[in-house]
């Protein structure tokens, strides 16, 4: 699936929305409720422009993640403690969500 937008936001930016709990909540209850998450889904999302810093915060979790993943594929990290540290990034990232949405 390909999605284009008007502005100019990274596409890991949107990765990192589509996986935070509050937009998995939003798209789950108002726009589809199935398991399948659909370009015109994607369309639908009330998507924050985020500030420079706030994109940088975004992009740091983002790396981080990215960079836990390549470990696990290379067996440099086992399976349960690349869980736990993306857990964490996954907090992380639901917190920064939060407060663009102003959600305390």
């Amino acid at each position: 699936m390909s999605l284009f937008t008007h502005v100019s936001i990274p596409d890991w930016y949107f990765v990192s929305m589509i996986n935070s709990q509050l937009i998995s909540f939003y798209v789950d209850n108002f726009i589809n409720n199935t398991s399948h998450f659909q370009i015109n889904d994607a369309r639908q999302l009330p998507i924050i422009v985020p500030s420079k810093e706030k994109l940088k915060e975004f992009e740091t979790l983002f790396n981080n993640a990215v960079e836990i993943k390549i470990a696990q594929s290379s067996n440099e990290i086992s399976n349960e403690g690349a869980e736990q540290k993306l857990s964490k990034i996954q907090e992380q990232v639901d917190e920064k969500v939060n407060e663009l949405y102003g959600i305390a």
